[in-house]
């Protein structure tokens, strides 16, 4: 692990070393040396060529440095008297009188300078204009006596005869500089112009050197190093996912082009991130829903019992598609018509009357085994067939008040609803018929001795705990085997079912009827006492003697036995022998009769 972080310390420190700031700069530091070294160059020759130079030369040389010192210093005189002249600021005196003394200094090395008469002449002609000016206008300047005030007509005056007297100084000196020129220039004209050439040359090389390279320094900074920085800008915004950060530069053709790809790529991962943030928004949308379905198939497919099948359909479904309104259609027996088994929506709400099949988008969707949409103004409907195998059980009913058309996905997730909601149906229903068979009479549609058997098992320990009381009774039919010998088997049923109708229009909802075996049927009389027993048995056998008295029917009539739970019949075996027994006992006495169990009759 140090040995990695070495590594990557030295790969910086070389990154560093080798950056583009770097190599600029390095570049104009080389401009720079070299020009350096040609400035130097030429400052040598320049000292050389001046230490070469012969006396005469150096005598007019420092004969005109003379008059140019003491032209400077008159300048600087003429400047700072003026300058008090114009705004009475003391402080120009002091100027004044220090460009005095390097006046005098340059005359007195004047003064130094032999040569023949007409230069002496016109060095003493310089000297008196000088001395000319200074007497005049100098000295009354510098002692503060020019006439008038700033600004006033009579110091303006003033300043005028500076002018003149000053340019006759001028005229006096451009004699004597001219004549030391002109006698120098004879003596090393040719030195002097070779030695301009080269030095303007060399200077101007030099020059030339640095502007380039200064404007070479600007322009890859502006060229390579902005667009870089910006480059970098943009990759450390786009590591920190900011990629609404479009890098903005100017400079070379190339790193612009660097610069646009970057762009390019950073607005393909903002795209590549919003679409990935739908695609999560999408999924987990999906995946909420499959949970739901999930959890609806899981519903519903753990029961048996239909209306909780229906139920969980109807809640699961509205949940999972957002549906205003869901309702379970399921085809009637014969198959002919649909009907409304259950709907989401108002508590207490009415039940629909039945749809034909072909009726409506409830009937299309049973008759033809697709989903059917029906668009209005304020939403819309729709119908999906419950199909298990090639026969649609029912349908699903739906109602959206966005009239905006489902996606196939929805449509999709609608199917497959459709499909798990059809099969379970399916098979509450079968299994509700099946338990219902099981427990029934195929013929009279009575509960069967199965199912007696385990009422009264109930009704006897719900009796015994609360001391109510329970009845029992059995009826056996008189004669009925001559009934199925001289009209047949077929006419025997008839005979059975229309007994059946009997008992069930002539009891209570809380009694019971079932078929015990062959013609003997039984009833369940709960909170009845053998008295009141014995009331509704006797009303039974009435009925059933007056049902087939009428002409044209088979005379039949039937045999009564009560028994009541007591302290011997306190078992629902014991109960059902004693009616049993007492059966017998109406069949010895003559048929047709109602009997009470001794036992119970005699508590």
């Amino acid at each position: 692990m140090p040995a990695w972080s070495a590594l990557r310390a030295r790969s910086r420190r070389r990154a560093r070393e080798t950056s583009l700031a770097t190599v600029v700069d390095s570049s104009f530091r080389l401009v720079i040396a070299g020009s350096a070294v040609v400035v130097l160059t030429v400052g040598l020759l320049l000292v050389w060529l001046t230490a070469s130079s012969s006396g005469t030369v150096q005598r007019y040389e420092n004969a005109l440095a003379a008059t140019q010192s003491a032209h400077t210093a008159l300048l600087n005189q003429e400047s700072s008297l003026r300058g008090f002249v114009s705004t009475n600021d003391l402080s120009f005196v002091a100027s004044y009188n220090k460009a005095r003394g390097d006046m005098e200094l340059a005359n007195a090395q004047l003064l130094k300078t032999d040569g023949d008469g007409e230069l002496t002449k016109a060095l003493i002609d310089l000297r008196l204009a000088q001395q000319r000016w200074v007497s005049e206008w100098a000295q009354v300047a510098a002692g503060g006596l020019a006439p008038g005030t700033v600004g006033s007509p009579e110091r303006l005056s003033f300043l005028l005869r500076d002018k003149v007297l000053f340019d006759q100084y001028g005229d006096a000196r451009a004699d004597a500089a001219a004549l030391i020129t002109e006698q120098l220039a004879h003596a090393r004209h040719q030195q002097v112009v070779a030695l301009s050439l080269v030095a303007g040359a060399s200077m101007a090389t030099g020059l030339g050197i640095l502007v380039v390279a200064l404007r070479r320094r600007r322009r890859l900074r502006r060229d390579v190093l902005a667009p870089v920085n910006a480059v970098l800008d943009g990759l450390e915004a786009a590591a920190d996912g900011r990629y609404d950060e479009p890098v903005r530069t100017q400079g070379a053709r190339e790193l612009i082009d660097v610069v646009d790809g970057l762009n390019r790529m950073t607005a393909r991962l903002a795209s590549a991130r919003e679409a990935a943030a739908r695609r999560e928004e999408h999924i987990s949308a999906q995946s909420e829903q499959l949970r739901s379905i999930l959890a609806m198939v899981r519903e519903i497919g753990g029961s048996l019992n239909l209306d909780y099948v229906v139920v969980s359909v109807v809640g699961g479904v509205g949940r999972i598609v957002g549906a205003d309104r869901v309702a379970v259609w399921l085809t009637s027996p014969d198959g002919g018509s649909l009907v409304e088994s259950l709907a989401s929506g108002a508590p207490g709400s009415a039940t629909r009357p039945p749809v034909a099949l072909g009726s409506g988008p409830i009937g299309r969707a049973a008759k033809y085994s697709r989903l059917v949409t029906d668009l209005g103004d304020a939403g819309q409907r729709l119908a999906v067939p419950l199909v298990v195998g090639s026969r649609v059980v029912g349908v699903l009913d739906l109602e959206l008040d966005d009239v905006t058309p489902l996606v196939d996905a929805s449509i999709e997730v609608l199917e497959t609803l459709a499909v798990h909601a059809a099969t379970a149906l399916e098979a509450a229903r079968l299994h509700e018929d099946a338990a219902h068979a099981s427990e029934h009479d195929a013929l009279t549609q009575l509960p069967n001795r199965r199912r007696l058997d385990a009422d009264l098992a109930v009704e006897c320990e719900r009796s015994a705990r609360y001391a109510r009381p329970l009845a029992f009774v059995m009826l056996d039919l008189d004669h009925f085997k001559r009934v199925n010998d001289r009209y047949g088997h077929a006419r025997g049923d008839e005979v059975l079912q229309a007994v059946a109708d009997v008992l069930g229009a002539n009891l209570r909802a809380s009694d019971t009827a079932y078929r015990y075996g062959g013609e003997e049927l039984a009833v369940i009389l709960r909170e009845s006492n053998l008295a009141s027993a014995l009331e509704v048995a006797e009303r039974l056998r009435a009925r059933i003697e007056s049902v087939f008295a009428v002409e044209g029917e088979i005379p039949v009539t039937a045999s009564f036995d009560v028994a009541e739970l007591g302290p011997q019949t306190s078992m629902p075996a014991s109960l059902v022998a004693a009616a049993d027994a007492a059966l017998y006992a109406a069949k010895h006495e003559g048929r047709n009769r109602v009997c009470a169990d001794r036992e119970s009759s005699a508590a």
